[in-house]
């Protein structure tokens, strides 16, 4: 781990980044963590390599396989929905702000169980509920509403599962 930061900071201090050093840099970035492009595109400006060269590098990591946002999405929708259990909408609002193409954002959206994302909405339902200490069964419907759309979860979805709980 130091000596990866330590190849950052030499890198860092050099003034023209070439293509050959460039393209080894995003492959090594890119087979350690799936990336966008825009993730390597702004890494490798910030180490200094031209913008035309940039291109290239990118163009070529992605012929290779080394790029490929579709995959990135895939992983990034599954990994959200079960470790971080967020909804549509909050996965979609993170992957558009990572420049991810909306095509390969509705394609990794085609791979979600739909009965197991709504298990997920439903468990975070019934956490929610134990936790919430108020007698007006407005504001805990609004606390509840709130929580479940803070979490990027879609307001019928919310509303059904209040009918399914009798709230």
């Amino acid at each position: 781990m130091q000596k990866y930061f330590l190849f950052i900071k030499m890198v860092a201090k050099e003034e023209k980044y070439t293509f050959e050093r460039g393209l080894h840099y995003a492959i090594r970035m890119c087979v350690v963590q799936e990336r966008t492009r825009k993730e390597v595109r702004d890494k490798l400006s910030k180490m200094g390599c031209e913008p035309k060269d940039i291109e290239k590098i990118i163009n070529q990591i992605t012929k290779e396989d080394y790029l490929s946002e579709q995959r990135y999405a895939d992983l990034y929708v599954m990994s959200k929905i079960h470790q971080s259990r967020w909804g549509r909408i909050k996965i979609r609002n993170m992957l558009i702000s990572k420049q991810v193409p909306v095509s390969c954002i509705t394609k990794a959206f085609s791979l979600i169980n739909e009965e197991e994302y709504r298990e997920i909405l439903t468990a975070l339902l019934e956490k929610k509920i134990k936790t919430i200490k108020t007698d007006d069964e407005y504001q805990r419907k609004y606390r509840l509403r709130y929580y479940l759309s803070s979490h990027g979860f879609e307001n019928d979805l919310i509303e059904e599962a209040f009918r399914e709980k009798n709230l």
